[in-house]
């Protein structure tokens, strides 16, 4: 029987070792697939990781799966394989195979089958092994690589924060720098706007402020109070308080020699023409303490008479008008309040442009000249309010402590001008979407930020100034289509969807909210929205036809001193003198010119060399002849005099950075300044001579490699900049045999020059 056992334990053991061998050769094979099998779907949202990390962390995971699944397997295997006699039977022989086959006595099946068992598992055991250790070095390499990995992307997003925090700070300059620049402009609008009034003006009655000051000459008050209180009597002798109808014109002309120029426009009159005033009292306003009590409230007075003062090509003609009707009765009561800082009494008049007075007792004005009247009044004139006349009044009643309340009327710009206000609404996602919708689109606070404090003098000036802002911005035009781009670039309103179109009205309209006080603000960026033709809601920008006030003619007033006489001197006529015959003196011997060469040497063409030809050589050709020496390799200095200077030496003349680079700074940093200003520094910016050669190959901003994003990051950072697009052009500036330090000397001197035109 053991030998019968023996000869079987051969047969089995030679097949069992030739299955297995078989199955090692295909073992790679197997384990890929079991990895593929052990794959699970991808799931970005489990992991915080890079995405590229948690791919190589997720085939790790799986990886580790199968090999604590290999080792479990492996476990139980090597119990079994050693189930027979405890030993490898791999390493046994057949003579311990009878061995311990004959301890088994008449139960020789089974211990022939429990080594068959234990044999088969001991290669299983093998295989397994050999999988674990394959899986445990492909575990082992993915691990290295997240570790590298995890470092690269560490460095990359150390590199993105820190162009996110130059991006951040670029933005941050530039909202810093709009809103000192809408802070400059609000402040220079409020000192143009600011007027300083002596206190002897009011005690004296009647004002007229005037850019040359205060007329306060003791006459021109008394005539200026008497004119008022005549129209408002005149209204009341034609019964027409009752019916609140037509006003009446005061032909007194202040008489100005500026505002008299013939050569003023009517805008530059409005300007030269700041208000008159009156003490309250004229208006028949006599209660000083119910004036102030409504001031203490900041409300306004019932007035049954307002005054609207014209500028006219004589001076300026005063309107008393009554109240009524399309002419409103309030007029606001403020008070004047002392600034513990100046001392001064200070007082701001509601309305736009809103109105700053300064009260002082030492205040300068301007006095009235001996001989003459600056203020002529004829006949009160009652008419009826034509249709169609502009009835803004800008008014006011001015509580001053110590002083009876005076009425202040000032002059109000013409219509369609006026002071952007408002800061608009931060766009979303579907802002232009909304254009298309009832509500319409906000304007975006892109354009408050530029806007702000800018004065405009017609809506079609606004309108355009708007579309070109709004281009300027790519994220807020990133949805147009080409056309609408090249149209919002050149200042015009983008194509409608067809559906909206209504006649010839085609692109999208600016829409103003209606509202009353839309003519004293109407470029309030709040209430102004972006609608299409077909929008019902809205006003749109136009300017409605005023008819001027029908002022008498004030031709008939001939002073008897006319103004300016004082500078005329005496009016007899000169004698014609009479030519002597015999000219005193010695002859007269004419003064020859002194030879000169033409054409002249400009200072520049000093030292003009021709390539080729020595100093004392007769020039071949006047074509040849180069402006300035030859322009030499590394060679520093404002593209615009190297360029001249570099003819065929097969040199590049390098802008470091980029001009596309310089161009954007420019326009992030000096937004103010003009296309040929921005055009002539870029011509003068610094630059190198470089080979060609080297310049095609190695410049990280020839060609196409001067992306958007490149040229972003040279703008953020002019200096770093220069760093790296030089670091890029010097390997191959070694390359071509130039040594280090000449290198190095360039890039010295390009920091050197732009430091000297102020770029950093």
């Amino acid at each position: 029987m053991l030998a019968g056992q023996a000869q079987r334990h051969g047969i089995v053991r030679a097949e069992i070792d030739q299955a297995f061998a078989a199955r090692a050769a295909q073992l790679s094979s197997s384990l890929e697939h079991e990895i593929s099998s052990a794959r699970q779907p991808l799931d970005s949202g489990s992991s915080s990781e890079r995405w590229q990390l948690y791919l190589i962390s997720k085939e790790k995971n799986e990886i580790d799966g199968l090999i604590a699944r290999k080792t479990s397997e492996l476990n139980a295997r090597n119990i079994v394989a050693r189930s027979f006699d405890g030993h490898d039977p791999l390493t046994r022989t057949p003579a311990d195979f009878l061995e311990r086959l004959d301890q088994f006595g008449d139960a020789l099946d089974s211990g022939y089958q429990a080594w068959e068992n234990a044999y088969t598992a001991a290669h299983e055991s093998r295989l397994l092994s050999t999988q674990v250790t394959s899986l445990t070095e492909k575990s082992n390499r993915l691990a290295s690589h997240h570790a590298e990995q995890t470092i690269v992307w560490r460095e990359r997003e150390a590199h993105w924060e820190r162009l996110r925090q130059i991006a951040e700070q670029r933005d941050a300059r530039i909202r810093f720098k709009q809103q000192a620049d809408a802070d400059t402009r609000i402040e220079r609008i409020r000192q143009a706007n600011t007027l300083r009034l002596p206190a002897t003006a009011l005690a004296a009655g009647g004002v007229v402020l005037t850019p040359q000051g205060v007329l306060v000459a003791q006459e021109v008050a008394a005539v200026l109070e008497n004119a008022v209180q005549a129209g408002i009597k005149g209204l009341i002798d034609l019964g027409r308080i009752a019916l609140k109808t037509g006003p009446v014109f005061i032909t007194g002309m202040l008489e100005s020699p500026v505002l008299g120029n013939g050569e003023l426009t009517p805008e530059q009159r409005d300007r030269l023409f700041y208000a008159v005033g009156v003490p309250a009292r004229t208006l028949e306003l006599y209660d000083a303490q119910e004036l102030q009590g409504i001031a203490d409230e900041r409300g306004s007075v019932e007035a049954e008479y307002r005054l609207k003062p014209l500028p006219m090509p004589e001076g300026v003609a005063i309107v008393i008008a009554s109240t009524g009707g399309e002419i409103d009765s309030r007029v606001p009561v403020v008070n004047a309040v002392l600034d513990p800082l100046t001392g001064l009494y200070t007082a701001e008049v509601p309305g736009s442009p809103t109105r700053h007075l300064l009260f002082a007792a030492d205040a300068p004005s301007q006095a009235a000249m001996p001989g003459r009247t600056p203020l002529a009044v004829m006949e009160p004139q009652a008419q009826d309010i034509p249709s169609g006349v502009d009835l803004r009044i800008q008014d006011c009643i001015v509580c001053v402590p110590g002083l009876e309340p005076i009425y202040l009327s000032f002059g109000v710009p013409p219509m369609g001008t006026g002071v952007v206000t408002g800061t608009g609404q931060p766009p979303t996602k579907e802002w232009w979407n909304s254009a298309t919708q009832t509500a319409g689109a906000a304007i975006p606070t892109q354009v408050g930020d530029q806007f702000r404090g800018r004065e405009f003098k017609s809506f079609e000036a606004f309108d355009e100034a708007l579309w070109r802002t709004i281009g300027e911005h790519h994220p807020l035009v990133s949805s147009f289509d080409e056309v609408n781009k090249k149209r919002v670039e050149q200042g015009f309103a983008p194509y409608a969807p067809k559906s909206t179109w209504v006649g010839e009205s085609r692109e999208f309209e600016l829409r103003y909210q209606e509202r009353s006080e839309f003519w004293s603000d109407p470029f309030n960026l709040d209430r102004i929205s972006i609608k299409t033709p077909q929008a019902t809601e809205g006003w749109l920008g136009i300017v409605p036809a005023v008819v001027p006030w029908p002022i008498p003619p004030a031709s008939s007033w001939k002073p008897v001193v006319p103004p300016g006489s004082e500078h005329i001197g005496s009016t007899t006529s000169p004698i014609t003198p009479t030519d002597p015959l015999i000219y005193p003196g010695s002859p007269a011997i004419p003064v020859l010119p002194e030879n000169e060469t033409f054409p002249a040497v400009d200072v520049g063409e000093v030292g003009a060399s021709i390539p080729g030809y020595p100093g004392d050589m007769e020039l071949p050709s006047p074509g040849l002849v180069f402006v300035g020496p030859p322009v030499e390799p590394l060679e520093v200095g404002p593209y615009n005099e190297l360029s001249g200077r570099s003819r065929g030496d097969g040199l590049d003349i390098d802008h470091i950075p980029s001009r596309r680079a310089l161009e954007e700074y420019l326009l992030e940093n000096f937004a103010d300044i003009t296309p040929r200003e921005r055009r002539d520094y870029v011509q003068r910016a610094p630059s190198i001579a470089i080979p060609a050669e080297v310049h095609r190959k190695f410049s990280e901003t020839y060609g196409g490699r001067n992306t958007a994003i490149k040229r972003s990051q040279d703008a953020s950072d002019l200096k770093q900049a220069v760093d790296q697009n030089f670091d890029a052009i010097k390997i191959g500036l070694l390359d071509s045999g130039m040594d280090e330090s000449s290198i190095e000397i360039g890039r010295e001197q390009l920091h050197i020059l732009h430091k000297q035109q102020g770029w950093y």
